[in-house]
């Protein structure tokens, strides 16, 4: 069976941020289910190993966000993540608190793909903020799991760490992955050296403020040099990141490209953009981007059945 991704398709391929964050807590399995029920195309979702090697689904590295009690995801034990609940109520962003209704708990890889293998599109993303060498086994796991489960054609996995990808690949070559570029992935300092030279004319360039910053990471995504590295089939970028021709570049390798997060619930860390979510969507889809991630997938599916 041909990889859905790698087939001709008419828009971009809608996937759910975290689930269907609006109706269920992130990274659920209700928030999954509930993406097949609305027809969704897929979903993208973060994942850790524990202590003793079990892939589980979450978002933070410190988990009282969520769960209300203080700890490391990666330092506890399967047994320990299995008795956390997703909290009912929360804090989305922006002082924006959600009930859910219901509490939930936190899933393992391996059972979201036994359950959704073949009715979803999903982004497995393997949390990093940062590139460490000890968490490089992340991707081995990571693979194991999937070849175990068959579900190599239903998933792509992503990064921000390089080693987990490298490691992914070595365990279970020919999986579809690449790296994650973020538009503050600089750090401050250095966007704050780079915002002191004057402004170079790029295609980036035409938003608000010194955005140089942001076209240094557009040159370094495009020129791949990562993605040679470790072997990379596709790119996952801000959308941000992505100008006129990055998806062109990408295509031409034989790559894809996704783009995220669209109409986002915790707007926080966003960059200001000059364009409605509109303009946007109807930018990405016109140069022809693979996939976008969005906090809101119903509305985006709305958009693209009109289009």
């Amino acid at each position: 069976m041909a990889h859905p991704l790698f087939v001709e398709k008419r828009h971009p391929f809608v996937l759910g941020h975290r689930g269907v964050p609006l109706l269920h807590q992130e990274n659920s399995l209700a928030g999954l289910g509930r993406a097949v029920e609305l027809g969704i195309e897929g979903v993208e979702f973060d994942v850790y190993r524990t202590r003793d090697d079990h892939v589980v689904l979450f978002h933070d590295e410190e988990t009282h966000r969520l769960t209300g009690v203080r700890g490391r995801i990666s330092d506890m034990s399967w047994d320990e993540v299995s008795r956390l609940r997703i909290r009912r109520r929360l804090d989305v962003g922006g002082g924006r608190i959600i009930d859910y209704g219901r509490e939930e708990r936190i899933p393992l890889l391996e059972e979201v793909l036994d359950e959704f293998s073949g009715k979803l599109l999903m982004n497995i993303e393997m949390k990093a903020y940062a590139p460490r060498w000890d968490r490089r086994h992340t991707g081995t796991e990571v693979a194991r799991v999937i070849r175990r489960c068959g579900a190599a054609n239903s998933v792509v996995v992503t990064s921000f760490d390089f080693f987990m990808l490298w490691y992914l690949e070595r365990e279970f070559a020919g999986l579809h992955s690449g790296f994650a570029y973020d538009d503050g992935m600089l750090g401050e300092k250095a966007g704050e050296w780079f915002e002191r030279i004057p402004e170079i004319r790029t295609d980036l360039a035409r938003m608000p403020g010194n955005q140089n910053g942001v076209s240094f990471l557009n040159f370094l995504m495009e020129a791949n040099a990562i993605g040679r590295l470790i072997d990379s089939t596709l790119v996952d970028a801000e959308y941000t990141l992505i100008d006129s021709d990055t998806v062109e570049r990408f295509h031409a390798r034989g790559m894809l490209v996704g783009a995220y997060t669209l109409f986002p619930l915790d707007t926080r860390l966003a960059r200001h953009s000059y364009e409605e979510p509109l303009e946007i969507i109807r930018r990405l889809a016109e140069q022809r981007v693979d996939w976008i991630e969005t906090d809101d997938p119903e509305q985006l599916q709305e958009f693209f059945a009109h289009l």
